[in-house]
């Protein structure tokens, strides 16, 4: 007779244990608006994902970027001022020679180059950070 137990060439049942690195037992608690909480839910249904996997792969795998500084924001203000100029230039054409449209227009024009040229190498650059 032998001394073995039946039960210990048996292979265990259930499913296996996963390792410490991919085991998610932490939790961390957001709270959310009604109108938020319908948005993420209208969004993960169209993912066809659950919601707590939607948000999960949003966090860890969303871009955040830096900020425009406070140099971009005025430049961009005066971009707007200098389109408004330019609407006005437009508008008022019909009732200026061309010379001095022309006078008026060619300095309005250059500084709206430089406004770009500038803002679109500080964007191609991409002098802002990801976070």
């Amino acid at each position: 007779m032998s001394t073995d137990n039946p039960n210990t060439n048996k292979k265990k049942g259930g499913r296996p244990k996963a390792s410490s690195v991919s085991r998610k037992s932490k939790t961390v608690g957001v709270c959310f608006s009604e109108h938020e909480l319908y948005a993420i839910r209208h969004r993960a249904t169209k993912a066809k994902l659950p919601i707590s996997v939607y948000c999960h792969d949003a966090i860890l795998d969303g871009v955040i970027v830096e900020p425009l500084k406070k140099e971009e924001l005025e430049l961009l203000r005066n971009f707007s001022n200098m389109g408004n100029n330019l609407n006005q230039l437009a508008k008022s054409a019909k009732f200026l020679n061309a010379i001095r449209l022309e006078n008026e227009a060619l300095p309005l024009l250059d500084a709206i180059k430089t406004i770009i040229n500038k803002l679109s190498d500080d964007w191609k650059n991409s002098k802002r950070e990801k976070l």
